[in-house]
């Protein structure tokens, strides 16, 4: 078995980022690694010498990636669907719920989970963050009226990198029979999440950022039983079955019936290199363990608190431990800043605030040259 720190540092040297940068900007978008860059090179390979044949190949490729993610989340299969976005998935969604539904959701997300249900027609409540960020339970429950249908967060908000506790969120839902929706871009491949256990009806993520899959592909679960009571409105060419699926025959192809399981959000081609390269993501992420990442990022996260109180730079994001993330944030000085820039730091800094995103390529070593730097 290899030694745990050379484990981490063989990962590292898959991302070639780091060979110019101290890379803390997940958040923002991830790098992809050198067999990301070695499957696309094959994937576009197969393409040019093949053309329509690779299909025979990547077709079921796709569907062993659609029930490696709902093994990943306690899915099944058919609650799975790939989508390119997470506001294309959101948009797809609004169209599935009466407009009366009263939407929840926190003033401090990202404007995808409340933006296209406005625009909608939904009646939308936010729930204010603390002063540090933090959104407990509470708070949330204080904001349900009687007309609140659906609630719509993100596991790990994108700003603050507050962690909501989805058990504690889901059992609220359930008590109160609300339909929970769920964006977890910001945690997908970090933490691990059971859809079954902490009563999440829909989950949505974007595998950019901390799957490192590039841009272009993400997945959602719909649950089945919800699927059947709300389903969507938004038809294509694909999502649908037709009584004969032969495109070589001129037919009448106004008669057709909507897929009756998560699929029915594919409206047309899928976007096979997209979701194929996740698929590699994805197998890349689960040979490490989602369990280890998160304990690995943990030991991480503590070591930057440390060595913050050690420098006296304040944390931003010091929440209590179930409720700390990967995103941790520090204030700093926009002259620091400059220093960072100078050093080839590559993160986000807004409002005297440095935004630290850890994953699994970084380690003790960024963090020390991160407050080196700074002083």
């Amino acid at each position: 078995m290899i030694a745990t720190d050379s484990k981490w540092e063989k990962i590292r040297a898959d991302y070639p980022v780091f060979n110019k940068y101290t890379y803390l900007f997940t958040n923002g978008g991830a790098p992809v690694g050198k067999p990301i860059v070695a499957r696309a090179q094959e994937l576009l390979t197969d393409l040019s010498e093949q053309g329509r044949g690779v299909m025979s190949a990547w077709v079921p490729e796709i569907e062993e990636i659609r029930a490696s993610i709902a093994g990943s989340i306690h899915a099944a299969p058919s609650e799975i669907a790939f989508i390119t976005n997470t506001a294309q998935a959101m948009g797809l969604l609004t169209g599935m719920f009466p407009t009366t539904f009263e939407i929840l959701s926190m003033k401090d997300d990202f404007p995808t989970s409340f933006v296209p249900w406005i625009h909608h027609g939904h009646p939308v409540r936010l729930v204010q963050a603390a002063s540090n960020g933090a959104i407990p339970v509470s708070a949330i429950e204080q904001q349900i009226t009687p007309d609140t249908r659906i609630l719509i967060l993100s596991h790990v908000m994108f700003r603050s990198g507050y962690r909501h506790d989805l058990a504690a969120v889901g059992a609220l839902c359930k008590k109160h029979g609300i339909i929970l929706i769920v964006d977890a871009t910001q945690s997908f491949g970090v933490n691990e999440i059971d859809v079954a256990a902490h009563h999440i009806d829909i989950l949505i993520f974007h595998a950019y950022k901390w799957v490192t899959a590039g841009y272009g592909a993400g997945g959602m679960y719909v649950s089945q039983q919800l699927l059947e009571k709300y389903p969507p409105k938004t038809m294509g060419w694909y999502n649908v079955t037709y009584p004969n699926p032969d495109f070589d025959i001129i037919q009448d192809y106004t008669q057709f019936i909507p897929k009756q399981d998560a699929r029915v959000f594919e409206q047309g081609t899928p976007a096979f290199l997209n979701i194929l390269l996740m698929g590699e993501a994805l197998r890349y992420i689960e040979a490490i363990g989602v369990a280890d990442i998160n304990d690995y990022i943990q030991s991480l996260i503590s070591y930057l608190h440390e060595q913050a109180q050690k420098h006296q730079i304040e944390v931003l994001s010091n929440f209590e431990p179930q409720h700390l993330s990967s995103i941790q944030r520090l204030k700093i000085s926009p002259e620091q800043f400059e220093l960072l820039e100078q050093r080839h730091f590559m993160a986000r800094y807004k409002n005297n605030m440095l935004t630290v995103a850890l994953n699994f390529y970084n380690n003790k070593g960024d963090i020390d040259a991160l407050f080196a730097a700074l002083q």
